[in-house]
């Protein structure tokens, strides 16, 4: 029973990684070495254990910490292959027990390990009761598999596009490269010509700089930068097209960039995480920069609600939490860390005055289930909702004391896009019902930037 229990968690984790991002943050190379490996360290212990209780902690740490463990760098993927374990390596293993992890509330889904048999047997149980590849076999919402299937065709049609023969860039033709990507030169021009902060005016206006200025000043600062290189590369271009300059390669990169309405290589290596295409980052972009000018206009005070999916930079704002906290209440800055407290309001409007112990933000949503906004907890996604959004959040500074042994809440991962992975800021503090292991087998996050 144990070994199934242990191939059953191997088909898990292979098959995990179908799912992408949602699945694990990183690609990892488990193989059939891993179980084999695994199976021969079963064996010694049950060997040497005399008949007597099985060593469920020790087996879930040789096998969650080393064998597959040993693959594992990403804290939050570790916590997934431990979450597993601690669902199938158990007593009622031993008997009979549903290998579909929190699957009660899913009807006509289900499959349960068999008692003690022989090979065929089992080989037999499993031909006869999974019939269909479902993502709730892996704790996932049945949502997941629509993302899945998404991004696949989503990878499909790029790559067609991708072989489509292109028109010669000085056609003649209304739809020609040329004149495509001059028109959207020209809309960026547009939108970005006359943008720019005057921080250094700013700084000299302001009569003290906290933490919080020096978070939005940081932010002016790279928005100019990549002002300064989108107005370059896109003056550039025209030139190369009048035939005053020689056609770069970077300039024909950033050519084709602006056809297929892909952000250009030299602005996103400038800008913020992003998936979105160059339309929808255009619109996002002007959103920020919105922001920013809406906070020149009083820098000495924080606004009411920040839009935290704005910054560039949202760690810093974080941070800038605790060392206001910190110097309010004389604390020591590296003993503290973040907690959220999240409100009933759905619209900034309706928060009336700005944070009294913290800072209010917006603009996380929740993918893998939904907030609902009347328990105020975490609760089952409803079917084809593929993202939550979440109401007015209030981060607070609090010490590592005050922190700890919190029960009935889920330590949220926040990334700043659905590619999760390296774009990891913080973790969130949620209210759940249900275990936070159910939440966490089903791939739960906050993402501050949904395409």
């Amino acid at each position: 029973s144990i070994l199934f229990g242990l191939c059953h968690f191997h088909s898990i984790i292979m098959d995990r990684k179908l799912f992408g991002p949602m699945g694990f943050n990183m690609k990892y190379p488990f193989s059939i070495g891993d179980l084999r490996d695994s199976a021969k360290c079963l064996q010694n212990y049950m060997d040497n254990s005399g008949g007597g209780k099985v060593p469920w902690e020790d087996l879930k740490y040789i096998f969650g910490e080393i064998m597959y463990g040993g693959h594992i760098v990403n804290d939050f993927d570790r916590l997934v292959a431990n979450e597993y374990l601690n669902f199938f390596m158990k007593d009622e293993l031993l008997d009979e027990t549903e290998m579909y992890p929190y699957a009660e509330d899913e009807k006509g889904v289900s499959f349960m390990s068999p008692s003690p048999t022989i090979f065929e047997k089992y080989i037999e149980h499993i031909d006869i009761n999974i019939i269909n590849d479902t993502p709730i076999a892996f704790g996932l919402h049945s949502n997941a598999e629509i993302d899945f299937r998404t991004q696949q065709s989503v990878a499909m049609f790029k790559t067609i596009l991708d072989l489509q023969p292109r028109e010669s860039v000085s056609g003649g033709g209304a739809g020609s490269v040329q004149q495509i990507v001059e028109a959207v030169l020209n809309d960026m021009l547009e939108k970005f010509g006359e943008k720019l902060f005057d921080v250094d005016d700013l700084v000299r206006n302001l009569d003290e700089q906290g933490p919080y200025q020096n978070v939005f000043i940081q932010e002016m600062d790279v928005m100019n930068v990549l002002l300064h290189e989108i107005r370059r590369s896109i003056k550039e271009l025209q030139l190369g097209f009048a035939g005053e300059l020689t056609m770069s390669d970077a300039m024909e990169g950033l050519m084709m960039s602006l056809y297929n309405n892909n952000v250009p290589h030299t602005w996103a290596k400038l800008a913020w995480p992003s998936l979105r295409s160059l339309s929808s980052w255009t619109v996002n972009f002007l959103d920020r920069i919105l922001q920013l000018e809406e906070w020149t206009n009083n820098p000495a005070e924080l606004p009411k609600v920040t839009w935290l999916s704005g910054l560039i930079y949202p760690r810093s704002f974080l941070t800038a939490i605790c060392q206001v906290s910190a110097q309010k209440n004389q604390w020591e800055l590296d003993k503290l860390i973040t907690m959220t407290d999240v409100t009933k309001k759905m619209k900034i409007d309706a928060i009336t005055a700005p944070s009294r112990d913290g800072a209010y933000i917006i603009g996380l949503h929740m993918q893998g289930a939904r907030w609902d906004i009347g328990t105020v907890m975490v609760e089952k996604s409803r079917p084809k909702e593929m993202f939550s959004p979440m109401p007015v959040i209030n981060v607070r500074a609090v010490t590592l004391e005050k922190a700890g042994g919190q029960g009935g809440t889920y330590q949220c991962p926040v990334y700043a896009t659905e590619a999760r992975g390296p774009t990891w800021i913080f973790n969130a503090q949620l209210k759940t019902k249900s275990p936070a292991a159910r939440w966490v087998l089903a791939g739960v996050a906050l993402i501050t930037d949904v395409s």
